[in-house]
This record gives C-alpha cells, sequence and structure tokens, in this order.
C-alpha cells in the first residue's frame, strides 16, 4: 500500500490505495516508518488453536456447557476498526455448538458505541458464512428500551447497557488491540464500553477532564483513569471469553489471544508493546495518514496526527493526507472547532458544551497548543472546514509539499513518511 523509491535523485512516496505521491529531494528524505510488517496468519489451525488453548480460563465450549447456556451474545467491532471478524466469529460460534448451545440462540451486536449503524453489506463481511443464520443487529445508544442500567464505577460512570446483549446467558468479545489516543490500547473492555454502552454512558466516560487528564494517553493503562472506568464497566457487564487480535500492515490476523478478558488483553498489549514500536528521529516535515480502515471519515483520521501527540510541536510541520469519502462526519467536532478563531476559546466551549464527538477538538487541541502546524490535503474535507479546525488545506500534492517546505523556513527540511502511526507505539530517539 504504501512504498518509497528513488528516481534521478527525488524520494516519491507513493500511497498506492488512494493513488496519490509526494516527492521530494533524495538527500532531504529520513526514509519511511511503519510499523513491523508481521506476517498474517494464512494457516486455519492456528486460528483455531487459540481457542482451544486459551491464555487463561476455560475453552469456551466447556464455559457454555458448565453453564448450561442456552443463549450468547458476541459483541464486534464496526467497520471503523477493520477486524477480519469472519473467521474469529466462525470459530467462537463453533465452540457454543460443541458446548451444547443452538445457532438460534447466538446474538451477534455490533458494538458501534456512537458510530453509525452497520450496513447490511457491512453486517454479511462481519459474519462470513455465517450471514442469515444467527441473529445479528446493530447496538442501540439512544434506545431507552433497550437499555439496562448496572450501577456505577469508582469514578462515578453511570454504566448503562444493552439491555438484549446483557440478558443472554454468555457474553464474549472480539475485538482488536492498537495503541488508543485515550485509553491506551483498544481491545478487550472497550467491546463494552463504549461498544454497547448508552450515549450518557460514553460521553460521560470521555468526559474532558477524563480525557484531557495526562495520564490518559497513548499506551498507558495502569494509571488511566478512562482505562480503569472501562474495566469498571465491563466486569458490571460480565465478559465470560474474550477474543483479541493484532492486525499487520496489510489489514490481517497477525495473532489472536482468547480466555479471560483481562489476560487476553493484557497478552495482546505485551504482544504490541514487543513487536510495534516505532524508533524515529524527529524530522523537519513529517508525511503521514491513517490509512484503512479509519480513512472512511476525518473524525476518525485525525487519530494519526493524535498518535504523533508527543512528537508534534513548533519545529514540525504536518503534512496529513486521507480520502474521507464520508468526509469530516462530525457536525460536534466541527461546530466545537467553529465556536472561535481562538484556540483557548474553542477548547473553553468543548469543555461546557460537551459531547461525545467532541473528544478529538480536546485530543487535537494538546498537539495545537505546542505550536503545531498542520497542511492538509483530502479531496472531501472543504477549504473552509479544514481552516475551521486549524489546519492549512491544500488539495494538490506537489503544491502541499511546498507549503511545508516553505512553513519550516528551511532551505532543505528532512522529510519523514510515517503511514499509520496509530497502529504503533513511536518512540523519539
Amino acid at each position: 500500500m504504501y512504498k518509497l523509491e528513488t528516481k534521478d535523485g527525488r524520494a516519491v512516496f507513493t500511497d498506492t490505495g488512494l493513488e496519490l505521491s509526494f516527492s521530494v529531494p533524495e538527500a532531504d528524505c529520513m526514509g519511511m516508518r511503519q510499523t513491523r510488517q508481521l506476517p498474517g496468519i494464512t494457516d486455519p489451525q492456528l486460528l483455531k488453536n487459540a481457542f482451544l488453548d486459551p491464555v487463561s480460563g476455560k475453552r469456551l465450549r466447556d464455559i457454555a456447557r458448565e453453564r448450561d447456556s442456552r443463549t450468547a451474545c458476541i459483541l464486534i467491532s464496526d467497520a471503523t476498526r477493520g477486524v477480519p471478524t469472519a473467521p474469529l466469529a466462525k470459530l467462537a460460534v463453533e465452540e457454543l455448538l460443541e458446548g451444547g448451545m443452538e445457532l438460534e440462540g447466538i446474538s451477534f451486536f455490533v458494538a458501534i458505541g456512537v458510530h453509525r449503524e452497520a450496513t447490511e453489506e457491512e453486517l454479511k463481511r462481519f459474519l462470513g458464512e455465517l450471514y442469515g443464520r444467527v441473529s445479528a443487529e446493530n447496538h442501540t445508544p439512544f434506545d431507552a428500551d433497550n437499555l439496562l442500567y448496572l450501577g456505577k464505577t469508582t469514578g462515578g460512570t453511570p454504566v448503562t447497557v444493552n439491555k438484549r446483549a446483557y440478558e443472554c446467558d454468555l457474553h464474549i468479545q472480539i475485538g482488536k488491540v492498537e495503541p488508543h489516543e485515550f485509553a491506551g490500547f483498544s481491545g478487550g473492555r472497550k467491546s463494552v464500553l463504549p461498544g454497547v454502552c448508552s450515549e450518557e454512558t460514553i460521553r460521560i466516560n470521555h468526559r474532558p477532564e477524563m480525557i484531557l487528564d495526562p495520564r490518559s494517553a497513548i499506551g498507558e493503562l495502569e494509571s488511566n483513569p478512562v482505562n480503569r472506568d472501562m474495566t469498571e464497566a465491563a466486569e458490571l457487564f460480565r465478559i465470560d471469553f474474550g477474543v483479541n487480535c493484532i492486525l499487520n500492515n496489510s489489514m490481517e490476523l497477525a495473532a489472536v489471544f482468547t480466555g479471560g478478558l483481562t489476560e487476553c488483553h493484557a497478552a495482546a498489549v505485551s504482544y504490541v508493546r514487543d513487536c510495534l514500536s516505532v524508533e524515529l528521529e524527529k524530522p523537519d516535515i513529517i508525511v503521514t495518514t491513517a490509512g484503512e480502515p479509519l480513512d472512511i471519515d476525518f473524525y476518525q483520521s485525525v487519530k494519526a496526527l493524535i498518535a504523533l501527540t508527543e512528537i508534534l510541536d513548533d519545529s514540525v510541520v504536518t503534512l496529513m493526507y486521507c480520502g474521507c469519502p464520508e468526509g469530516v462526519n462530525s457536525p460536534d467536532m466541527l461546530r466545537a472547532f467553529g465556536s472561535s478563531d481562538n484556540l483557548e476559546e474553542v477548547v473553553s466551549f468543548t469543555t461546557e458544551n460537551y459531547e461525545i464527538q467532541m473528544d478529538h477538538v480536546l485530543l487535537l487541541s494538546k498537539i495545537f497548543r505546542k505550536g503545531a502546524k498542520i497542511v492538509l490535503c483530502c479531496p472531501n474535507v472543504s477549504d473552509g472546514e479544514a481552516r475551521t479546525m486549524f489546519m492549512e488545506p491544500c488539495r494538490d500534492a506537489g503544491e502541499a509539499m511546498e507549503l511545508c517546505r516553505r512553513l519550516t523556513g528551511k532551505e532543505n527540511p528532512k522529510v519523514l513518511f510515517y503511514p499509520r502511526p496509530q497502529t504503533g507505539l513511536p518512540v523519539m530517539i
């Protein structure tokens, strides 16, 4: 998908998916960094082994049999996460059938949080050969009739969840683990909160004082208040069996961990720390993109910028490019940014009028407060929208690179290409 080639004294970076190229003098190019390309799992038996030998606890079939379970909910991710759910769903269902359950008792819930609902085509992709044979529905974060209050976390968050999912005998989650902008890492407990919680629960968990807490950071779990809140919500909901996977740069399954929710999530996190750290020298210009599946819209794509929070400041110019076929896709984020042309007033407005999808406004403010300069190259975000978000629009790749060069104030700025930074842990050297 991404390649860097040299020709006639130029270094040319190409995104084959978006058919977009950026060219710089070879002498000024610091190269391309990515998370290490992990081999994809091609042998179905290796996937099956993950279910045969959980990280902790009993096999799913044994849990189902011992509890004489008749119904099970399986929480799965939406399209913004890009999880190859179908083979994992198939194995989970096979385990449940071996445990004495019937297909009619198995229900899949797309843990959308407050994202848009999964389409029928997406459901077909998520479920594969199971589509039409098992029940599948989107979570309903605003439907009071299908929400059930379970109690409060120690942080004071009221936990209200999907009633139909909670009332199943067994609770299973399938998710992807990678660094997360304020929860530390994705996966595991996030299938519950935000996955199948009410809008109110998500909004309170994502509230400004939680997100802006310095402990709510990429790669941080132990002291992270957002993580603690999510974990307690998942405990109230009760996940009986977790399935957490790691994807490689080709969006293929590279590792799968199953078992007790906390233990299999911890194993996946350890794998990410060991295999997906990326060492960087500080550049003058960094060219980045979120790539698939986050490229669906700009609200998701900004996670590439947020992943670089520790790197970006007034000495680095960022060229952010993306496709975003669904545009910004977050009226609340635009409303907050549009409240003022003064950053501190935007932060104050966001804090006082907070809605869930204003979270990225606060996270981006951490970057802008350091004087970071961002050039946006995106065909589906208007120039006005870009400027509202404190970014400089430039739709032509060559012109965007030239603008970045001028903004550095240097004749020969050093350029680093770093696509999909949100998939790894950047480390400055």
